[in-house]
């Protein structure tokens, strides 16, 4: 067949976003409400995106090479009668180029194409094959090279264009399917009468505490994924505003431990917890306890509600990725809530905090619960989207903040 120019054309595209976002449409209201967004919105997008072709012209081999007739007729060189047809022994050489990408791209045009067209070619799953014939009686290496070497051109020149288009479409069409998920998740929300989420009240002090650096004060997440089985429920969840503000507070701690550090080099994980609940809760007013935040086990900081903990922070030194993925462990069984929001705190006493954040991430992005990296840095912050898999459709953030702390003298 010949490529790129007969059968479907860029029109494909939109409509298989239409196909998407219609199935979409067609979501039942309670499976929407209790899937993880994550993992919903990656299975859609992924059902959008489109592998652009790769030829891979250094694996090109011949084939096949079979003998044919040439027919000669029009060939002014030989005497050949007009309105007589002349065919003479010749080869036919099958030429195969692997390529890796959507096959169905072989039967698109691109936006941008040549006018000269394109050589008849057979499509396989993994690779192209188009055939040069020639006369065994004139046979001639270097116009048979040049030959393969225009037609190879073509083919590539043609691929090139399309990725194009390709990007095009895979750029923009992730935004469209956040776009139709979220108007989906609205609407079941208010055919239903629930809402998202029940926000948990966090009361802000009036004033900022005056005994540490303060914080910088805000302006006022193949199958489709498996949900569990029951009545969808709203839940408690700690606002990501109100989360952001939490893990700026928990940051501003790396101060106040850089300009003491006398008074908190010989203090274990346990004493250490205590200074960030002091800073939290200098920031937080409580309602019965006067506190927010609250300690439970030796390194941990949570918010309950309902006797769930809706946030939690872990405090850990760093003893090595194996001690690191236990603590995650640890993390993942206090969490109950569909939305749960925490942080791994960890302490370090190495000289090559670059090297460190490295190894956390490697150790979180190869968790069997990991979704999402939203983002990773090498010298900040990280945060990470988890499902379990024994609770399906709730997610977990989990932001991993490193803390350089002082040795003892």
């Amino acid at each position: 067949m010949h490529p790129f120019s007969e059968g479907d054309t860029l029109a494909t595209f939109p409509k298989l976003v239409k196909n998407v976002t219609a199935e979409i449409d067609s979501l039942d209201s309670e499976y929407i409400l209790k899937v993880s967004p994550v993992e919903l919105e990656q299975y859609y997008v992924e059902k959008v995106l489109i592998r652009p072709l790769v030829l891979n012209l250094d694996q090109k081999y011949i084939k096949n090479q079979t003998a044919t007739g040439i027919d000669v007729s029009h060939d002014f060189m030989r005497a050949v009668f007009p309105g007589e047809r002349a065919v003479v022994p010749g080869t036919k050489i099958d030429i195969a180029i692997p390529f890796e990408g959507d096959p169905m791209l072989w039967r698109i045009r691109a936006s941008t194409f040549s006018m000269s067209g394109y050589p008849e070619i057979e499509i396989g799953h993994d690779e192209i094959v188009f055939s040069v014939r020639f006369p065994d009686d004139s046979a001639d290496s270097d116009r048979l090279r040049t030959d393969v070497e225009r037609i190879v051109k073509s083919l590539a020149d043609a691929v090139g264009y399309l990725k194009r288009d390709v990007d095009n479409h895979n750029d923009s069409t992730p935004n469209t399917i956040r776009q139709a998920l979220e108007r989906k998740r609205k609407l079941a929300q208010s055919s239903t009468g629930a809402v998202a989420a029940l926000g948990i009240p966090v009361k802000r002090r009036e004033t900022e505490p005056t005994f540490t650096v303060p914080a910088k004060r805000r302006e006022n997440p193949a199958k489709r994924p498996s949900v569990a089985t029951g009545k969808y429920e709203p839940e408690p969840i700690l606002d990501e505003k109100e989360y952001q503000h939490i893990l700026e507070v928990l940051r501003s701690m790396s101060l106040v431990i850089e300009r003491n550090p006398s008074s908190f080099a010989a203090l274990d994980e346990e004493a250490i917890r205590d200074h960030f609940l002091l800073q939290l809760n200098g920031h937080y007013e409580g309602t019965v306890t006067g506190e927010t935040f609250n300690a439970s086990g030796k390194t941990d900081i949570l918010i309950r509600v309902k006797n769930k903990n809706v946030f939690i922070a872990e405090c850990k030194f760093w003893r090595g990725p194996k001690a690191f993925d236990e603590a995650i462990d640890q993390l993942l069984g206090y969490l109950a809530w569909r939305d749960s929001k925490c942080a791994l705190l960890v302490f370090n006493k190495t000289k090559d905090s670059s090297a460190v954040r490295q190894k956390m991430h490697e150790v979180m992005s190869a968790r069997s619960q990991h979704r999402k990296t939203v983002f990773h840095g090498s010298d900040g912050d990280s945060r990470y989207v988890f499902v379990k898999d024994s609770d399906p459709g709730r997610e977990i953030t989990i932001t991993t903040q490193l803390y350089d702390m002082p040795s003892k003298e």
